[in-house]
This record gives C-alpha cells, structure tokens and sequence, in this order.
C-alpha cells in the first residue's frame, strides 16, 4: 500500500491533518511477514492513541477477533458492491476502517492479515502496534488475555484514532 496515493475520511482531508498523518505512518514501516509483499506502519503506544482507542470501544466501535473482522469486512465488501451496482455511481474510496494488530503474531495469522488487507484495499488500513497481545488487550479491553487483532469500524473512530497518531506540540 503506497501511504502517499491513502485517501483518509474527509474530515481529516479538509482540515489538514491527513499530511500529518501520512507523514507518521510513513516513519516506520516494515513487512508484514517475511514472505509477504505488504509493508503496514508500525505504531508506538502513546497516551493520545491509548484515549481515542478507549473513545471507539465505548462508542462500540472496536471489534476483536480474526474470525469475526474477517466476516464483517466481506459482508461489508458485498453491501458496498450491491448499492454501487444499483446506483451506478462511483464513489472515491476512502480510508473507512483501521486494523491493529500486536507484534507477537506468528507467519500465518500476519499471511491471513495480508490477505485481508489486500482484499479490503483501500477502505482499510492496517497497522502494526509496537506491543504485544497481552499488553493490547489489557489497553484496550481490560482483560487479561491475548487479542491480536482489532478492527476500529466507524469513519469518525477511524478519523479519532489517526488524529491521535500526530504529536502534539507542547
């Protein structure tokens, strides 16, 4: 996924910040698996990301699991093709979904993100957190248990957490 062609909620387009924004996730980038062909950002942990993460899961808008991001997307990609079909109108696809995953995943579940990423382009994004499953769940759930994978749904969650990626300056 080249970062500069990502076109981001409008909201983030029209006030200015979607530059920022490509900028930070432009820093650090690295493969996703060493057979793979994707590189995703790689995202440090902050305060500000841990906030608007902790906004989208009260508003209901974090999703864990694989599987069920997995479901969810493809009946998402059916209904977005059926209403085009309809209406015979394009629409500019835009950044609508964000999926976060830990560092701590093994080859297989990083080839199935891959696969995932690739199939949903260019409504999802995908970036890898720089912080294991535990430590993701307990941050974002709570919970002590091992959530790989989260899938932030809604454009103004989406728009809240790639806002908190530009730092602030003091």
């Amino acid at each position: 996924m080249n970062l500069s062609e990502i076109t981001f909620p409008r909201r983030l387009e029209a006030d200015g910040s979607a530059e920022k924004i490509r900028a930070v996730l432009a820093a650090r980038t690295e493969k996703l698996s060493s057979e793979g062909r994707l590189e995703v950002p790689v995202l440090a942990w902050t305060e500000a990301l841990a906030r608007a993460l902790a906004r989208a899961r009260l508003q209901g808008r974090i999703r864990p699991g694989f599987e069920e991001i997995a479901e969810k997307l493809a009946a998402e990609k059916k209904g977005i093709a059926a209403v085009r079909q309809k209406t015979q109108r394009s629409q500019q696809d835009r950044i609508s979904r964000l999926l976060l995953f830990s560092d701590d995943g093994a080859e297989r579940l990083y080839r199935h993100i891959e696969q995932i990423l690739t199939a949903h382009a260019p409504r999802l994004l995908g970036c890898r957190l720089d912080m294991d499953s535990p430590k993701l769940s307990q941050a974002v759930f709570s919970k002590n248990a091992a959530v790989k994978v989260i899938l932030v749904e809604h454009k103004d969650a989406v728009s809240d957490v790639l806002s908190a990626l530009i730092p602030q300056e003091p």
